[in-house]
């Protein structure tokens, strides 16, 4: 029977050199890697398997070894080799140049054309990734790098759906999965097929990246998480009042509880975010605050045994 190895500097697999350790994640890590046939920088990942990890981190990676050999073009990372389960998994892929969106985006109100030119970018990228039958469900900071040609990339599909594939972690966790200020309602509710989750999480990068703050705050339990079935988030210009009603407009209709009222595709966000002009103004564009304590409660009350919302799978929101 093969052993099983472990990373370590030094380690040979496959024809791969592991050459140091670039970072230690929860469920993987990261290893910069060589191979005698190709020059570009490359890096490796590699599941953490410990007696508390091994089921989660498996079943995450072995999603993400289902799912992106089947993605290709600029915004996913050029796949370069994978390896079985024995002697040790690994997904090799090029090393994008730099950090992530994360320390960019996260240090505060950030000028509202950097906020334009970023959305539009995501956008490009989730519209390109729905279009091969994917919804990501873990967009945030952390997982969106960009090429020195601007073009944004997504990285970790851990967690993410292919509409063809079985679903193994609806079937492995009873639990919502994602990063909780970014996931949706409807994902608090475990319902994982609907790509317009990721518009969702996409609502909240441009609300951080406008206010500075996370628009529902930083639940760390499923009683504060289930907030998100009725909460509404402060609007932008209250805020910040520079803001202009179109963005705001364009940010709170990504935030929308229920999907239907959102963008129904990464498309028609990205048309708004590069035509203002032409769109038309709701409510939401000119408030100046939250919703009244009546409303949400209502909403509440209405709600308290809502077990899913209609949904959308990544070939049908064009």
């Amino acid at each position: 029977m093969q052993r099983r190895m472990r990373p370590e500097v030094g380690l040979h697999i496959d024809g791969f050199t592991l050459q140091a350790e670039l970072y230690r994640g929860g469920f993987s890590t990261l290893w910069q890697v060589s191979h005698p046939s190709y020059s570009a920088p490359l890096v490796m990942k590699v599941p953490r398997i410990s007696k508390d990890l091994a089921s989660a981190s498996l079943a995450s990676f072995e999603v993400e070894m289902l799912i992106l050999p089947r993605l290709s073009g600029p915004h996913v990372a050029r796949l370069i080799g994978q390896g079985g389960f024995t002697p040790m998994p690994y997904l090799v892929t090029e090393r994008l140049p730099g950090p992530t969106l994360q320390p960019r985006v996260t240090k505060g109100c950030r000028p509202l054309s950097e906020v334009v030119t970023l959305g539009k970018a995501i956008a490009r990228a989730l519209h390109d990734l729905h279009r091969q039958e994917v919804i990501h469900l873990d967009l945030k900071p952390e997982n969106l790098m960009q090429r020195p040609t601007g073009e944004i990339v997504l990285i970790d599909f851990g967690l993410s759906r292919h509409a063809q594939l079985p679903d193994l972690l609806a079937e492995e966790f009873p639990i919502p999965l994602g990063t909780f200020p970014y996931i949706a309602p409807e994902q608090v509710l475990r319902q994982r097929h609907d790509l317009r989750s990721d518009l969702f999480s996409l609502g909240v990068i441009l609300y951080l990246m406008l206010t500075g703050r996370q628009p529902f705050g930083h639940p760390a339990t499923l009683s504060q998480l289930r907030r998100r079935l009725w909460q509404d988030p402060e609007p932008p210009r209250a805020l910040r009042p520079e803001v202009p009603a179109w963005l705001q407009e364009i940010t709170l209709r990504a935030l929308e509880v229920d999907p239907a009222e959102r963008y129904q595709s990464a498309a028609q966000l990205l048309f708004d975010l590069e035509n203002p002009q032409r769109m038309r103004l709701s409510a939401r564009g000119t408030k100046q605050r939250g919703d009244p304590l009546m409303t949400r409660l209502q909403r509440r009350w209405h709600r308290r045994g809502l077990r899913g919302f209609a949904t959308l799978t990544p070939h049908t929101g064009r």
